[in-house]
């Protein structure tokens, strides 16, 4: 009886095989998901590799500036 309500309980009782749903409502193949997907993971890690870019150059900029104060006052204290 319980099986006429649609729920097996046996695993072998269940499908093995792909069946495709018909009649529904896709927005999107895969094909523009896949792209879609590729573009957001190549904007994220051209965006990674442009914020670590801008810090190391802010890095050399606060180097070099503590190098000419070390500078100065080595020059003051001579």
């Amino acid at each position: 009886m319980q099986q006429a309500q649609g729920t097996a309980k046996r695993p072998e009782d269940r499908s093995t095989e792909f069946v495709a749903v018909e009649g529904g409502k896709e927005t999107a193949s895969a094909g523009t998901l896949l792209v879609a997907a590729y573009l957001v993971m190549w904007a994220l890690l051209l965006a990674f590799v442009w914020i670590g870019w801008r810090r190391g150059q802010q890095l050399a900029t606060r180097l070099d500036s503590l190098e000419k104060a070390l500078d100065r006052h080595d020059s003051a204290k001579s």
